[in-house]
């Protein structure tokens, strides 16, 4: 009894103490409010609706507080109306640290959330790149350090939800980040719920709250005891689920998927229906055209077994009539494969499969030098050839072409090679080459030989004299003075001559280019008599190269004999007045050595360059075609490169490069 009456007393006591509090708030409480966050609070049909405005008239109607709604376009007017003094509240502002002091429990909760039209929502989840985002959101909603982590998303910033709404629906933006319930509600009012499509359910939470002016304790204490009434009450969630409700939403995503799923089931159903009712059908038919065409497959598959087995005959046909050797083997070095031909070149009896590839002589020389590049990296050998002494000491040369074979994988599984004999070939093509030089030979002594007649001459005629004119000083002065010299020309002539006749034996040694070079002009220039051209050279001293000075002198000879030969043929078509030049320069650059000569013949066309070098092309009635090919494999042979530029009708420019000789 007496726990009774301590607990009314006390009552009694906060009653008083309330309606002190009452009297001293004013009861006319001036409210501003953004009147575009439906179903939160709005305007329609001029008047002020939503989850707040009934939260805010249900605490009036208790404490006989008159309301007065300010609406505003945007929260921040709010708020400066509410520092200005205009107003004494603000209804549904954004929760946050700066107005925690003057801002009431939460009066409602939601999420922001992301949709976007279905075809868009689409593409986003299929993650993929679409450039910049249009994405419009409502300002202080959810933080830039939040939006700047989400890329590609160009910003659109509005005051509001309805605004926010508009510009997604419009087009103009193509995703909105927004308050769930507000998003859903004008969905749902508009009738475009099938049209969107909602990417992100949770972002992040937003709470939202009345906030009274600072100071203003009295008022902010009672709207916090008002909130926890309504709360404890029930009131609160009459009103909140008047408005919102999330069940409501939950059923119609859940009913959606289940009449999808359920269109899936009926439309698959529907189709196995048909298809069985079609298969019975056609049952019968189909049977006796499967037996028809299993009939055909079968004879088909004969054929291809039988053009199989044929192109397999014609394959190997083909490897054991070959006039080349050919041999396969594995990556053990196994032979698998060893035609007719291999056993002639390896003078084996019989097919040695299954053996190692290094007991064939032959073979074991060819991979001597590759062996651990065989197998661990991309290797092709074409053309390459190969000299080896036989048991009688005869040399055989031997020409070969080696590919890897692949699996299905790529990997390696062997390798192939080819085998020819070249010795008759190397021979045949030497012969061609002294033909060439002998008829070059022939050309030159046709100039030497008169080059030699004119010495002769003068010494004959100085011995002649010699019986008569002994006593005379002044004739044995000339003696003595031109004899030895016309014998020098003589033997100077000579001795070029038979240097160039010398068989071309590869035996590289230092050379003096300088030297080269003016033994040949010794031989060309007897042949120039009488043929209006002109011999111009320019040779710098002290060039040394790496080679073989009968094969340059050879190719040199041959460079120069066909510009001659060029000049000629110039002059013989006519309209030439003056005389022609050829021109012979050497030089060093850096450490490179260069021969050029230039002559001012009928000159090439490209295509006629690019086949100059091609052995047995010609353009000369009586040509062989194996001057410059043979030059070319002479420069080449010692590591120089050959250099043809050329115009028609206007001249011809034939360059040598080597590499200087480093230890000069």
């Amino acid at each position: 009894m007496a726990k009774v009456i301590k607990f009314l007393i006390i009552a009694i006591i906060i009653k008083l103490f309330l309606s002190i509090k009452v009297e001293a708030i004013d009861s006319i409480i001036r409210v501003a409010f953004e009147p575009n966050l439906p179903p939160y609070q709005y305007e329609e049909n001029e008047q002020y609706k939503g989850v707040h405005i009934d939260i805010l008239n249900n605490i009036a109607d208790k404490n006989n507080f008159i309301i007065q709604y300010v609406p505003m376009n945007s929260s921040n007017d709010c708020l400066e109306a509410l520092s200005n003094g205009e107003v004494d509240i603000v209804l549904g502002a954004i929760k946050n640290h700066e107005f925690e002091e003057q801002s009431t429990d939460s009066i409602s909760q939601s999420s922001i959330i992301m949709i976007a039209n279905n075809e868009y929502a689409n593409l986003i989840k299929s993650k993929k790149d679409m450039g910049a985002i249009k994405t419009v959101f409502e300002n202080e909603t959810i933080s830039y350090s939040y939006i700047q982590k989400m890329k590609n998303l160009r910003y659109i910033v509005v005051s509001n939800q309805l605004r926010a709404f508009d510009i997604l629906t419009s087009g103009e933006a193509n995703v909105l980040i927004g308050v769930k319930n507000s998003i859903l509600y004008q969905l749902e009012k508009e009738n475009l719920e099938e049209k969107y499509t909602m990417v992100n359910n949770y972002m992040v939470p937003i709470e939202y709250c009345i906030i009274t002016k600072k100071g203003d304790k009295d008022l902010l204490d009672l709207l916090n005891s008002e909130l926890q009434r309504i709360r404890i009450r029930g009131d609160y969630i009459k009103i909140y689920e008047k408005w919102i409700n999330e069940e409501k939403y939950a059923i119609r995503k859940f009913l959606d998927t289940a009449a999808t799923i359920a269109a899936i089931i009926v439309t698959i159903l529907l189709f196995v229906f048909i298809f069985n009712f079609r298969l019975n059908l056609l049952l019968k038919k189909q049977v006796d055209e499967k037996t028809k065409e299993l009939q055909r497959v079968n004879k088909d598959l004969q054929n291809q077994i039988n053009e199989t087995r044929n192109y397999n005959e014609l394959k190997n046909c083909i490897v054991e009539r070959s006039p080349s050797g050919i041999i396969a083997f594995g990556t053990d070095y196994k032979i698998t494969l060893f035609n007719r031909s291999a056993c002639n070149l390896t003078k084996f009896k019989d097919f040695p499969i299954s053996q190692s590839v290094f007991d064939i002589p032959l073979i074991n020389n060819i991979l001597m030098n590759i062996d651990n590049k065989l197998f661990n990296e991309d290797l092709k050998i074409i053309n390459k050839e190969i000299t080896l002494k036989t048991e009688e000491n005869r040399s055989v040369s031997y020409r070969y072409d080696m590919y890897q074979l692949y699996n299905f994988d790529n990997s390696i599984r062997g390798a192939i090679i080819t085998i020819d004999d070249i010795t008759k070939e190397l021979r045949i093509k030497e012969q061609e080459f002294e033909k060439e030089k002998n008829k070059a030979l022939n050309q030159i002594i046709a100039g030497i030989a008169h080059e030699i007649r004119n010495p002769l001459t003068s010494i004959k005629t100085f011995i002649q004299l010699i019986p008569t004119k002994m006593d005379n000083q002044s004739f044995q002065n000339q003696l003595v003075k031109f004899v030895p010299k016309e014998v020098d020309r003589v033997n100077n002539l000579i001795k070029s001559l038979i240097d160039y006749a010398k068989p071309v034996i590869n035996n590289k040694h230092k050379v003096n280019v300088s030297e080269i070079v003016k033994s040949c002009t010794v031989l060309i220039k007897p042949t120039l008599e009488n043929k209006n051209i002109e011999l111009i050279v320019s040779i710098e001293n002290d060039l040394t190269i790496f080679a073989d000075k009968n094969q340059l002198n050879q190719a040199l000879i041959n460079i120069i004999l066909n510009g001659l030969d060029s000049m000629t043929e110039k002059i013989k078509n006519g309209g030439i007045q003056n005389k022609l030049h050829m021109r012979i320069n050497t030089w060093r650059e850096y450490d490179n050595i260069f021969i050029q000569v230039i002559d001012e013949g009928v000159g090439m066309t490209d295509e006629e360059i690019k086949k100059s070098t091609e052995p047995f092309y010609t353009n000369k009635v009586n040509g062989t075609g194996l001057g410059l090919p043979l030059s070319k494999q002479y420069i080449e042979d010692n590591n120089g490169i050959l250099i043809i530029e050329s115009k028609p009708l206007i001249f011809t420019k034939v360059t040598v490069k080597f590499r200087g000789y480093l230890n000069e």
